[in-house]
């Protein structure tokens, strides 16, 4: 399956993927799916969310190139982040495909 393809069903079942990007591995929760500069890219939320009260998430919105993420997997059981983004974090998603 495809990066965009597992991407795309993390979004669907509100799961947490992993992945390697530039390197480096790395998790989160992807909330769009689409296409920006004649790009795929996705808009995910990086890294952890204490899912705390009072305390801060440990993470990021990104949106990404699709190609830059190797090794795309679903990870079940693993507390999606539930927040929403701020309309400056999707400015580079113009066409969206699928979204939470």
């Amino acid at each position: 399956m495809s990066a965009y393809q597992t991407l795309k069903e993390a979004i669907e079942k509100k799961s947490v993927v992993t992945f390697t990007f530039h390197g480096e591995a790395g998790f989160g929760s992807p909330h769009s799916l689409g296409t920006g500069d004649g790009e795929e890219r996705v808009l995910l939320y990086r890294g952890e969310d204490a899912h705390e009260k009072e305390v801060p998430p440990q993470g990021k919105w990104s949106c990404i190139r699709v190609q830059d993420l190797t090794g795309v997997h679903l990870a079940p059981g693993t507390p999606f982040h539930s927040g929403h983004p701020a309309e400056s974090h999707l400015k580079d998603l113009h066409k969206i495909d699928v979204s939470v």
